[in-house]
Order: C-alpha cells, then sequence, then structure tokens
C-alpha cells in the first residue's frame, strides 16, 4: 500500500459507521468526543493503520478498554483497560503518526478484556 499514493496510511471508524482517511489530531479528538453519547449498541470507534495492518478500538463507558487487532488475524486480540479520553487520544496519535513498534510494545493483555 505505500507505493500507492491514493491509499491513507491510515484510516478512523466513527461511531455510528461512516468512515474516513485519518489526517489529523484534531479529527482523532472529535472522533473520540463521539464516545460520550450514551448508545450500548455502538460502544466504540477505531482507527487502523492501512500499512502495518492492524487497528485500535476504543470503547465508550467507565473501564476505559482499548482493543487492538491485527487485520490478518495472526495474532491477538489484544486489550488494555484504564484509558482516559487523553490516553485514548495519545494511543490513536502514535498509530496516526505510524509509530506501530511503540504501540506494539505498551503492555497489551490477550483477548477482548470481556
Amino acid at each position: 500500500m505505500a507505493d500507492d499514493p491514493s491509499v491513507s496510511r491510515c484510516s478512523i471508524q466513527h461511531r455510528w459507521g461512516s468512515g474516513e482517511e485519518a489526517s489529523s489530531v484534531d479529527q482523532l479528538a472529535d472522533l473520540l468526543e463521539e464516545l460520550e453519547a450514551d448508545d450500548p449498541e455502538h460502544p466504540d470507534v477505531w482507527i487502523s493503520d492501512n500499512e502495518a495492518g492492524y487497528s485500535v478500538s476504543a470503547f465508550a463507558g467507565s473501564r476505559g478498554l482499548v482493543i487492538w487487532e491485527d487485520h490478518d488475524e495472526v495474532r491477538g486480540p489484544l486489550h488494555m483497560e484504564g484509558y482516559s479520553r487523553a490516553g485514548m487520544l495519545d494511543l490513536f496519535r502514535m498509530v496516526l503518526q505510524g509509530r506501530a513498534a511503540e504501540v506494539d510494545s505498551l503492555p497489551w493483555l490477550p483477548g477482548y478484556g470481556n
């Protein structure tokens, strides 16, 4: 994908189904604000690194749940809990900036954190 200029490195998925290319931290902050609404049927938003092949989802609610998933399903899913909105923004910023090794080095735990 890196050789195709028409493909964005990252994309985001909004809480209610629409998606778009990710290009700014302000865009990520707006995305995470969607988690403030009470809607158990649509609990998460996510950012995908289309080059590295993984996504990170952030969930509404007090658990501060974030989930890492490998697009090729070779590894994962992995999760962490206790993330504030500011922490979620930092994590999404790492993905946007292509810092896959840094994201990977975080203390992820196996599974979805059920």
